[in-house]
């Protein structure tokens, strides 16, 4: 959780309040009760402390790139400046003359349930990686706006029955706040039993974030073994997938004179409430020049959506592969995608059927920072010593599933199963793409590392008291176009620990974080007051 309170708010907490101090919030009575109060002045006094320092200044500003993340990162070592035309060593300086005595990194976790700030961050850079796929920019060019694409989701196969929550018809934009009425769950006319005599019937009607949703009606009837091999090969079935529809649409190409044709993807694996991982899939149709097998170019005129949707719908239905033999099935289990997909065109603008390339990356970059907790369990990498806490194969579906993947990891062969474990099998990355679809999230780190160093001259720019956001933003045009920097610091660093020194700096990195996000924001807003101010459109005057 990031940490942010008015300090004046907090040192007015005093144990046994039953009202909460101004500025607090309405919603803080379960927070003034003795022992929290206790803590929290403890907390603010610390801060306190840190800030009646004399080298607070110093320490806020060597803490900015990782004030907002939670768990940052503790490096200590060397630095090293050298100058980049003769590779002469100019000056070496150790961390223990810098505040803290360590450099603070973020962590840069994915995950929103573990960092919300640094996931953020991830959150935005992959927007913007998928988009730059769609309509160019970062190196992207900008004739890929022209480019066929369509938007497939695609499902696991069903391992046995599990509540469900399904609407016939929605007509809401935000699917996860539905409040359309759904239907029964599993209406059945008979009401016929599994053979350890529970119900294979449900006719509730689940509401949203209902605790039954993705649960199976039996826990013992269902295949978790099945279940956690098909995530751990979701990646191996994708790739066999895509493989197939491109074939098809170069077999079509060639049948009516066209020259060859590839498919670009962009792809985020999402977890279903059961458990099981789908995949959203962008999918670019781009023409292939046998010259330059690296350049994008426009497709050959003649292959339409249709075929694009007509190949990846006829690839998802006849993919299919066993797996290796292993000792608890001889036979291997079938790997292949379930009946339930969807696949849409993309236009520049949302019309019909189709969605809109914003809308696309937006989906595809929140389901990248998401990970198990639809199904209701967290956890790190799990070993030996904490399989136990997780692990139950008796108990919850979610502990069957760990459980499963833990048993069946014994052999070497399958000892990818116990490394995922705490994925319920799934060992891919969240957000993947092709090689040729778009620019890499390095290159989009590197454009926001030259950025902060923009940030940090300009605040030594004179008059930029007054407007500091809006200089910085104008100043960052000019350092684009300078030279090549002529020297360069090298760390020879090591890791030091994790995590704030105490929850009082903690406390204050997290505010001063957000005090600075919200200038930003106020600058971006100047700065676009400024520039249609200057133009000649009508909305100047």
């Amino acid at each position: 959780m990031t940490l942010q309170l008015d300090i004046a708010s907090a040192l007015a907490l005093t144990p046994g309040t039953t009202s909460p101090a101004p500025g607090v919030g309405a919603n803080t009575e379960t927070l003034t009760s003795a022992p929290f109060a206790h803590e929290l002045r403890q907390h603010v006094r610390t801060a306190l402390e840190r800030a009646a320092r004399p080298d607070y200044p110093a320490w806020l500003g060597h803490i900015e790139s990782a004030a907002a993340c939670t768990q940052p990162i503790r490096l200590h070592g060397n630095l090293a400046t050298i100058d980049t035309r003769t590779g002469e060593i100019l000056t070496v300086r150790h961390t223990s003359t810098l505040p803290d005595g360590v450099i603070y990194k973020a962590c840069g976790n994915r995950r929103h349930t573990v960092c919300p700030a640094c996931a953020t961050t991830y959150q935005h850079d992959a927007y913007h990686l998928v988009r730059a796929g769609l309509v160019g920019g970062k190196t992207i060019p900008g004739t890929v706006r022209t480019h066929l694409a369509v938007f497939a989701t695609l499902t696991a196969p069903s391992f046995g029955p599990v509540h469900t929550r399904d609407v016939r018809r929605c007509a809401c934009r935000d699917k996860t706040r539905c409040t359309c009425r759904p239907a029964p769950c599993h209406a059945r006319r008979d009401a016929p039993t599994c053979p350890h005599g529970r119900p294979l019937a449900c006719w509730q009607r689940h509401a949203v974030g209902d605790e039954q949703l993705g649960r199976p009606l039996c826990t013992d009837c269902y295949d978790h073994a099945h279940h956690v091999v098909w995530n751990h090969h979701a990646g191996e079935l994708w790739r066999r997938t895509k493989q197939h529809a491109e074939r098809h649409l170069n077999q079509l190409a060639r049948q009516r004179g066209l020259p060859r044709v590839r498919l670009s993807h962009g792809k985020a694996a999402e977890y279903q409430a059961r458990g099981a991982v789908h995949f959203h899939i962008l999918l670019r149709l781009d023409g292939v020049d046998p010259g330059q097998p690296e350049v994008i170019i426009p497709p050959p005129d003649g292959i339409t959506v249709d075929d694009i949707t007509a190949a990846v719908t006829l690839a998802a239905a006849t993919i299919a592969y066993t797996t290796p033999a292993h000792p608890e099935m001889p036979g291997g289990w079938p790997i292949a995608w379930g009946g339930q997909h969807e696949i849409r065109p993309i236009t520049l603008s949302a019309s019909g059927d189709a969605l809109d390339d914003q809308a696309v990356a937006a989906y595809l970059a929140k389901y990248s920072t998401k990970g198990t907790e639809a199904t209701g369990h967290t956890s790190r990498r799990l070993t030996a010593d904490t399989i136990d806490l997780y692990a139950n194969p008796t108990g919850t579906h979610p502990e069957r599933l760990i459980a499963a993947a833990w048993n069946l990891g014994h052999t070497p062969e399958w000892r990818g199963l116990r490394r995922w474990a705490h994925m319920l099998g799934f060992g891919g990355h969240f957000l993947t793409k092709a090689r040729r679809y778009s620019v890499t999230f390095g290159s989009i780190r590197e454009q926001r590392a030259a950025y902060r160093r923009a940030h940090a001259l300009n605040r030594g720019q004179p008059g930029t008291e007054g407007h500091s956001e809006i200089a910085r933003f104008q100043r960052q045009a000019v350092l684009d176009t300078e030279t090549e920097e002529t020297t360069l610091v090298v760390g020879f660093l090591t890791y030091a620990g994790t995590g704030w020194h105490s929850t009082g700096d903690q406390l204050l990195a997290n505010t001063a974080a957000a005090q600075a996000r919200e200038r930003t924001r106020a600058g971006r807003e100047e700065l676009a007051h400024h520039q249609a101010c200057s133009s000649s459109t009508p909305l100047a005057a």
